[in-house]
């Protein structure tokens, strides 16, 4: 089976080259008879080359349109045999399709003058044929490489300008009242709502535990001085305050027994919203936070909404039309530069440094060991 597979694979091959074969040899001769009828090529042969002239003249030129039909029915019948071959291996979707996907092939077949360029699509899209069977390498060549990078940047300017352009209209839909964003709120966001709420909770438990370990101090200190203003202020505690003797520190120990209680309570509040069992109590606070938010104050958030997504267009169009091609060419110039410049260090360094070795100290290691000897001998 392999060895068949293998057989129908060259055959394949020596198809297509003698088919590229032909369309080289007929497209040189559509050239040299173009040449020949529309440029003084014609009177110069027949000064300079009378043999050849004769025998163009005679045999081809009169001619012309007859070998040409030759090539045309060679041609048609590589395609009339490919589109069977096409339809017994089932390569598209329906027996038609062929003639619609080559449609250069079925172009180049007219012959008539205008249609004949079609054929240089054919070897174009053999040669590529070619690269992706592997036969052939042009991605070393510099010719591809200019073709390719020319491709790139064409098809990215057009494709850029085509984004920049829509997200310009949608831009301006949006801000016309475009129900864009009420789709978003109903078909994005409110699905979404359960994992809001879940986001919500998590974040604010988070938020909570970290928060207060860093402000632990500052709280107990602002109850403190709430309640020891409060006490201040307070006509019983005041009373004790001016019992003889006792009064004064009664009102004291007092005064640091409520701020004590009132901290403790406080700080357990504030430890039990950050414990795991009390997940559901932060579930249902975050439900309520964006159900009202959803119901509530539906219209400002379409509005933020809005200005949201109109920001964020803006941003991404502002990324679609840079220039990525512009920016790989600095950065392929900048390293070319970089190369060229530690070459041109590297030719204009002395022999020692050339032979230094690369722990930046300037010295060979050869030129070590004859150092180490003469300071010993200095000392």
């Amino acid at each position: 089976m392999a060895k068949l597979r293998k057989d129908r694979d060259s055959a394949l091959f020596a198809l297509d080259v003698a088919m590229l074969a032909l369309i080289i040899a007929n497209l040189a001769l559509i050239l040299f008879e173009w040449i020949y009828v529309g440029t003084p090529l014609r009177g110069f042969l027949e000064g300079a080359w009378p043999a050849f002239y004769r025998f163009y003249e005679n045999t081809i030129h009169e001619h012309f349109f007859w070998i040409d039909l030759a090539f045309v029915a060679i041609f048609f019948v590589e395609l009339v045999g490919q589109w069977i071959a096409a339809i017994i291996e089932r390569r598209y979707h329906r027996w038609f399709f062929y003639p619609f996907i080559h449609w250069y092939d079925v172009l180049g077949c007219i012959p008539v003058a205008s249609f004949r360029f079609f054929r240089v699509l054919r070897v174009v899209s053999m040669v590529f044929k070619m690269q992706r069977l592997e036969l052939i390498d042009l991605k070393k060549t510099s010719l591809y490489r200019t073709a390719d990078k020319y491709r790139g940047v064409l098809t990215e300017e057009i494709s850029d300008r085509v984004v920049a352009n829509v997200l310009t209209d949608l831009q301006g839909e949006v801000e016309q009242g475009n129900p864009v964003v009420e789709r978003i709120l109903k078909e994005v966001v409110e699905p979404r709502r359960e994992l809001l709420v879940a986001a919500a909770s998590e974040r604010l438990q988070e938020a909570t535990g970290r928060t207060y370990a860093l402000y632990r101090h500052d709280a107990e200190q602002y109850v403190e001085r709430r309640i020891a203003e409060a006490v201040e202020q307070n006509e019983e505690i005041g009373r004790i305050a001016q019992v003889p003797v006792v009064g004064k520190r009664l009102s004291v120990l007092l005064e640091r027994a409520i701020s004590d209680i009132t901290f403790h309570v406080i700080n357990g509040m504030i430890e039990d919203l950050g414990a795991s069992e009390n997940n559901p109590v932060l579930n249902q606070v975050a439900e309520i936070s964006v159900n009202t938010i959803l119901q509530e104050g539906s219209e400002d958030l379409e509005d933020v909404t809005r200005g949201a997504v109109i920001e964020a267009l803006e941003m991404v169009k502002e990324q679609v039309l840079v220039q990525q091609w512009k920016k790989r060419e600095r950065e392929k110039a900048l390293a070319e530069k970089e190369v060229l410049e530690g070459r041109a260090v590297y030719r204009e360094a002395p022999p020692e440094e050339v032979a230094a070795r690369p722990d930046g100290n300037g010295r060979s290691p050869a030129s070590e060991a004859p150092a180490a000897e003469g300071s010993e001998n200095a000392a």
